[in-house]
């Protein structure tokens, strides 16, 4: 292979992850991919919709099967190539190159085949891209969907301003029932946090949260980044997880949902950015629903202030000493409708309704990736 033709790998694979346009992506993907495993990858089209067996790499890259089969074990061990069981060919293992996210970062980092040693070289070469890579994402993609906490049944109420018909608690509403609609579950540590651990300025939440969910539940149980657990245990990570102040996000789709993260507002690329820049669209779509509060039963502690993960609630003083006049304020415009506040109430003085009904879901990336399917298909 010449210079020039290994260049054209990592450039295709860069083109197909959506990655920016700048040297860093390169440079990310060469410490990734070796020239021949770029060779390889390039033959995606798309991420996670093309798949091949080892058989059909072969052909495609007139490389002995062997040698596929090496390079598919080495990657997906390493959370850099995600595989499945296709039913349809006699269960047969099938391949795929993951997205960038969620994929490729969060399998890498969690993954316990790679050293501690290339890891911390990673995050370094990672952190060089970061603001570029998550922030490109977040303003054009809305990947993932802020899911309200476990205790919905609780605490959510229907708003009476949603009209007749339009008001029932969607699948990807309800945390509890994307887990019961889910045919395997697995969980592996949180990538993010791992990630700032590496760099040295990571939270003290709980490391191992992060849900994964149907095939992709499977794979990382496979290939063993993650471990298989149980509904009732995903429901005690999840209580867990809203104790500490995470804010559970899936997939942005109705239904096939394939992670539930638990996410904190520093170590979380896209929760960060959005603290950061208060993205009214991006990555992380908000909730249907608002928190709403009882001044009548509230007695603004103010654990609702402290654990609102993008400081959306604080508390407006009145003129009585005893606090009688004061009330807690919702900045609705910054809410992401998490329910963190609502569930973490000491005092249950705090609901969360339905103010709007979007039911109307597409993953953004999902749908770009697909219309470049075509385009090179074509």
């Amino acid at each position: 292979m010449s210079q020039d033709e290994i260049e054209s790998y990592y450039r295709k694979i860069r083109d197909t992850l959506f990655m920016p346009k700048i040297k860093e992506s390169l440079k990310l993907l060469k410490f990734w991919f070796s020239p021949e495993e770029a060779f390889v990858l390039s033959k995606f089209k798309t991420p996670m919709m093309d798949s091949m067996s080892v058989e059909k790499m072969a052909k495609k890259t007139k490389l002995p099967e062997e040698k596929i089969r090496e390079i598919f074990t080495r990657l997906e061990k390493k959370g850099l190539l995600f595989n499945y069981v296709n039913k349809k060919d006699n269960n047969k293992l099938y391949y795929a190159i993951p997205p960038l996210f969620p994929g490729l970062f969060e399998w890498f980092f969690s993954s316990k085949f790679v050293s501690p040693d290339i890891k911390r070289e990673g995050a370094k070469i990672f952190h060089q891209l970061e603001t570029e890579v998550f922030s490109d994402f977040a303003s054009n993609y809305e990947i993932s969907r802020v899911v309200p906490t476990i205790k919905g049944e609780k605490i959510i109420k229907l708003d009476q301003s949603v009209e007749p018909g339009q008001s029932q608690i969607l699948l990807f509403e309800d945390v509890r029932q994307i887990l019961e609609n889910s045919w395997s579950i697995a969980v592996m540590p949180c990538s993010c946090r791992t990630y700032h651990g590496i760099l040295g300025d990571a939270c003290d939440r709980p490391i191992e949260v992060c849900i994964n969910l149907n095939s992709v539940a499977e794979y990382v149980d496979r290939v063993g980044i993650g471990r298989k657990i149980t509904i009732e245990e995903a429901l005690e990570i999840l209580e867990k997880s809203e104790k500490a102040g995470l804010v559970h996000i899936a997939n942005n789709q109705s239904a096939k949902h394939t992670f539930i993260c638990n996410c904190c507002p520093c170590c979380c690329g896209f929760l960060s950015l959005y603290n950061k820049y208060k993205f009214i669209k991006g990555a992380v779509a908000k909730s249907n629903f608002l928190p709403q509060v009882d001044d009548s039963i509230c007695v603004k502690c103010k654990k609702c202030v402290k654990i609102c993960p993008v400081n959306a609630i604080f508390i407006k003083y009145g003129s009585q000493e005893d606090l009688s006049d004061a009330r807690i304020i919702i900045r609705e415009e910054i809410c992401i409708g998490c329910g963190l506040c609502a569930s973490n109430c000491p005092n249950e003085a705090i609901s969360l309704a339905k103010v709007r009904d979007v039911s109307d879901l597409e993953n953004k990336l999902w749908a770009a990736a697909m219309r470049n399917r075509q385009e090179k298909l074509f």
